[in-house]
C-alpha cells in the first residue's frame, strides 16, 4: 500500500497508517531515523504491572511522571553534563 497524505487531516492519516502498517519496532526505528531517542520508552504496562488501574489511568501516571518539571530539569542538566564530559562545543 502506498501512502500519500494530501488532506487537511494528514496527521491523523499518518497515525492511522502507522497503526495499521507498522510494527512497534518499525515505528521506533522510524522515529530514531528522524532523530528521536527511542532507547527508553515507557508503556502503560510499566504501571499496570504494579498498580490496580485502568489503561487510561496508567497513561495519566506516565504522562504526569515523565513531564514533571523536576524530571525535565534533571534531564536537561544531565544532557549538559554529558555533553561537557564529551567535550562538545556549546553553541
Amino acid at each position: 500500500m502506498k501512502f500519500n497524505p494530501t488532506s487537511d487531516t494528514a496527521r491523523q492519516e499518518v497515525l492511522e497508517y502507522a497503526k495499521t502498517q507498522m510494527t512497534t519496532d518499525e515505528a521506533r526505528e522510524f522515529l530514531a531515523e528522524q532523530g528521536f531517542f527511542t532507547g527508553n520508552l515507557w508503556h502503560i504496562e510499566d504501571v499496570t504491572s504494579s498498580y490496580e488501574c485502568s489503561d487510561k489511568d496508567a497513561y495519566k501516571v506516565l504522562e504526569m511522571a515523565l513531564t514533571n518539571e523536576y524530571l525535565m530539569e534533571q534531564i536537561a542538566d544531565t544532557i549538559y553534563l554529558v555533553a561537557e564530559d564529551l567535550n562538545l562545543e556549546r553553541k
